[in-house]
């Protein structure tokens, strides 16, 4: 009672609000330059405006400098890949033969400008790399593998990881168990194409799926980010394509000196290369807000990176300022969320273990709270209430999306009082969702 209590007395210095615009974002496309496992979606009510008069205050995190996982020690683990831990050869169906140990060291990435199409043949790299303007230059394959018993479609790049890493995303780069599934044999798909596997397949991380034209079972080993926009939908070393049967073209990812002209460097890689080299335009900073008066009033706006995969990266200031770390009742540990998120979901499931309720809710079936991302990891939708914190998701494998609700009435009665919004009311039940709805004064506990 007594940490009850001085949630209270922290609640009580906010201003009692229905936060009726909270679930609305703001997604302004603005003209500065920088260089968990899939989860539930955000509920509706989310409408994605189309312009904004707000500029970005700052410059958002540059995925290819600094990750956001340096912004603090609290939020790193929530941006790391999720990764499935190396699995036993003998057990594997899908292992390759005498699949070789690479070391990974820690690295600086370098932001990939050109993209050249069609390489004629290996030799070309070199010349390439001896490019004026060039400082860094990868090649890998590209194809188109069938997935599933649907025969689901997805493009898959051979890469030899040591060379490609240099040119992913920091944060990607950095994740060491990423790299070690791809040379194990595993794939690593994007984060959308991992959840659409993930409703489409049921095939989860560490799932094995029969994949190519020679009955390959191909492990999903992990969901990273590998480019902005992505090179493909999954990275795998060169001899799982070939163990896939994928018939593939040659193209080569470039890096260049700050001081280079893309364009020009471009020209001058066509003619030595015989093939097509296009300029990757860099990523632009995007601000997103929340609407309604009091929402704007209580939450700071953040600048963010889209990673072209379902995936964002926040300003590292912004994920200073805003989201933390805080251990729970009922769940065995600690959660990683808005601040202003924490005290009421603390005051929901102590009082939910204070009702003997709390055999209704399975610690081992959390499914994490901030998650910067759009809903259903589609680039194409709106950003999730998980992005900024400020949703949770339990009981997960009872309550999917879509599916029938079967979240205890008495645990959404708690949570109500406490001024979360239910996902399993939706028209698409997201039984497993709770996601803030309002600011609390004084305690609703009965």
């Amino acid at each position: 009672m007594r940490a009850l209590t001085q949630i209270l007395r922290k609640l009580k210095t906010l201003k009692a609000a229905l936060l009726s615009g909270l679930a609305a974002l703001v997604l302004a496309t603005c003209t500065a330059s920088v260089s968990g496992v899939p989860g539930s979606s955000a509920g509706p009510g989310l409408e994605d405006i189309n312009s904004s008069e707000q500029p970005p205050a700052d410059v958002a995190a540059d995925p290819f400098g600094q990750p956001v996982a340096g912004a603090g020690p609290a939020p790193a683990d929530q941006l790391s890949a999720p990764v499935e831990p190396a699995g036993d050869p003998s057990e594997q169906p899908g292992a390759l033969p005498d699949t070789p140990k690479v070391k990974f060291g820690k690295v600086t990435v370098h932001q990939p400008k050109l993209r050249v199409t069609g390489v004629p043949d290996s030799g070309v790299i070199e010349k390439i790399r001896r490019v004026d303007g060039v400082r860094f230059a990868t090649a890998f394959d590209v194809g188109q593998v069938e997935i599933g018993p649907a025969d689901k479609a997805v493009t898959v790049a051979a890469v030899e990881a040591k060379e490609f890493r240099l040119l992913t995303p920091q944060v990607t780069a950095d994740a060491v168990a990423v790299w070690e599934r791809i040379v194990e044999g595993d794939a690593a798909f994007t984060h959308d194409v991992g959840y659409q596997l993930q409703t489409e397949l049921q095939a989860d991380l560490g799932s094995f799926v029969p994949a190519g034209t020679q009955g390959h079972m191909l492990r999903i080993g992990a969901y990273a980010s590998n480019g902005i926009p992505p090179v493909a939908d999954a990275l795998v070393s060169p001899q799982t394509a070939a163990a896939l049967g994928v018939k593939t073209r040659r193209d080569v990812l470039v890096s260049l000196d700050e001081d280079s002209d893309p364009s020009a460097v471009a020209r001058r890689v066509q003619r030595v290369s015989g093939a097509r080299a296009s300029v990757i335009e860099p990523p632009q900073s995007r601000r997103a807000f929340l609407t309604g008066v009091d929402a704007r009033n209580q939450f700071e706006p953040f600048n963010y990176v889209d990673m072209g995969d379902g995936m964002i990266q926040i300003d590292p200031a912004w994920v200073r300022r805003n989201i933390v770390r805080r251990p729970m009742p009922l769940l065995n540990g600690e959660v990683v969320c808005h601040r202003m998120f924490v005290d009421q979901l603390y005051g929901a499931l102590k009082e939910i273990e204070d009702r003997g309720l709390g055999h209704l809710m399975d610690p081992s079936q959390y499914g994490g709270c901030w998650v910067p991302r759009h809903i259903d990891f589609n680039p194409a939708r709106p950003l999730s209430m998980h992005a900024w914190g400020l949703a949770a998701d339990f009981n997960v494998s009872t309550n999917g999306l879509g599916m029938k609700p079967q979240m205890d009435r008495r645990v959404v009665a708690v949570f109500d009082r406490w001024g979360f919004v239910w996902g399993g009311r939706w028209s698409r039940p997201d039984g497993m969702h709770f996601e803030l709805g309002a600011l609390v004064q004084n305690s609703p506990q009965g």
